[in-house]
């Protein structure tokens, strides 16, 4: 089944929602779509249905889809298994575009679910319904505050939007990163819990995503293809458009394929097969949610490097070290600085500092930055503007406290002021908290991790490299 984007567009920017079950208790499952629609100042309207009620949360309640008025976008259907075909029947007649089903207990459990699920499935094409699930927590589309889920990652008071979108086939997974990058401050595009894929693959999402003007990175937790030959369609539009995809599959063992198909029903082929299918097509694999969301927020930038020289800037000597081993272990260069960009650190540090590359400003920096507010700055500009350097890698250690807050403000002046690629590893727990926020709303690279910090910047110079080539 081919979708057109313009009929994925009734489910992702809902202009009409209707909430079939829709419970006055907003813990319950069925309570939280309209709760959170309009928490997250969702602009279109927004219609409970439920013959229990004559209002839901300041709404007027109707008793059934054929009483509500005007055109329905979309309808979340929060009923049990057995109750969902004849609730989709009922959706078809009335003529509605669009359905989420979240209720599980379809292909994932085999015999009779299977069955039901290949009824769900004929009558969504029949009656060309878009039809995202079953098994699913909805979908999420922030910059518009449409909240067609459950996940409790919607419980904070605001939303982050972004330009990363996510499509993931696991609800709870999702959801768990869905929220950790809302604490990072990494913001999405989109939400998308996919489900089994009944009807709606992860290759009609991603393809419709190539052309959102509003996502530059597409995240992608997957079990298993629907259709294969659909997907290498949609990766290879990501592509050509200069999207990257961030792919976390699972199934690369044998119980992890039973773990799969347990949960959503989804049978992954051979691992190797899979890899070799996500490199020719330039898809980054990541092994983890942590790393999903990392090189995602890196990629997001839209700063690609034009080759691999690393220049390191650093508060520490041991630390700096550090990161030029790992940065050379990674295939990635971190050339001696020479010249009047050397002669300019020559000038700036303590006679006990490095000018080379790493470059050390020694734990003296806070004592000059005490007499020279532009300090910072200064010794970040000269790294900058040296064309033999590609990246940079900011090796912060224990500035802390108002010293952190300043210095961060500076980072992101001067990371305004260039187009070279940025990361930045700061390692003082929350004792540095303020000066992370200041780096994270700016959408910056930020990590408390030396090894995580490289291995981001190596993926980025690698899709770089990659993208030269297509």
């Amino acid at each position: 089944m081919n979708v057109s984007n313009a009929k994925l567009d009734v489910l992702l920017h809902p202009k009409s929602v209707a909430v079939l079950g829709a419970s006055q208790d907003t813990t319950k499952l069925v309570g939280k779509p309209i709760a959170f629609l309009l928490q997250h100042k969702y602009g279109g309207k927004i219609y409970p249905v439920n013959p229990k009620y004559k209002e839901v949360a300041g709404l007027t309640c109707y008793p059934s889809l054929a009483q509500v008025p005007g055109e329905i976008d979309a309808v979340v259907i929060g009923l049990p298994a057995e109750s969902v075909l004849d609730a989709v029947k009922k959706c078809a007649e009335r003529k509605v575009r669009s359905v989420i089903v979240f209720a599980s207990g379809f292909a994932e459990i085999g015999g009779k679910g299977m069955e039901m699920e290949a009824e769900l499935r004929d009558l969504a094409r029949r009656s060309g319904l878009i039809l995202c699930g079953p098994n699913c927590q909805g979908v999420v589309n922030l910059h518009e505050g449409a909240t067609l889920s459950f996940t409790p990652a919607l419980e904070r008071k605001q939303l982050l939007p972004g330009k990363i979108a996510f499509v993931t086939q696991s609800g709870a997974m999702g959801g768990s990163l869905f929220s950790n990058a809302m604490q990072l401050g990494i913001g999405f595009s989109y939400w998308i819990s996919s489900g089994n894929e009944t009807a709606l693959e992860s290759a009609d999402y991603i393809q419709y995503l190539v052309e959102d003007p509003k996502t530059s990175v597409i995240l992608n937790y997957s079990e298993g293809f629907r259709d294969e030959a659909k997907f290498i369609r949609a990766a290879e539009a990501a592509r050509w458009a200069g999207k990257p995809i961030v792919a976390l599959r699972v199934g690369r063992t044998p119980m992890g394929k039973k773990a799969a198909q347990a949960h959503t029903g989804a049978v992954c082929g051979p691992d190797p097969e899979v890899e070799a299918l996500f490199q020719r097509l330039g898809i980054i694999r990541v092994q983890d949610g942590d790393e999903l969301l990392e090189i995602g927020n890196v990629l997001a930038q839209g700063r690609y490097p034009r080759g691999r020289s690393v220049g390191i800037l650093s508060t520490s000597g041991g630390a700096g070290g550090l990161m030029a081993d790992q940065c050379e272990m990674g295939g990635l260069e971190v050339p001696e600085l020479q010249g009047p960009t050397r002669e300019e650190y020559v000038q700036m540090l303590p006679y006990f500092g490095s000018a080379l590359n790493p470059v050390d400003t020694t734990a003296m920096f806070s004592q000059f930055l005490a007499k020279d507010q532009d300090y910072f700055k200064k010794l970040l500009r000269p790294m900058v503007r040296e064309k033999s350097i590609h990246s940079i890698i900011l090796m912060i250690t224990m500035s802390t406290g108002e010293r952190a807050k300043k210095m961060a403000r500076d980072i992101v002046e001067v990371y305004q002021e260039t187009d070279k690629p940025m990361v930045i590893s700061w390692i003082a727990g929350n004792l540095a908290e303020e000066g992370y926020q200041i780096i994270r709303a700016a959408g910056m690279p930020l990590f408390m991790n030396t090894r995580k910090s490289v291995q981001a910047l190596r993926t980025l110079v690698q899709y770089a490299e990659t993208r030269q080539k297509a």
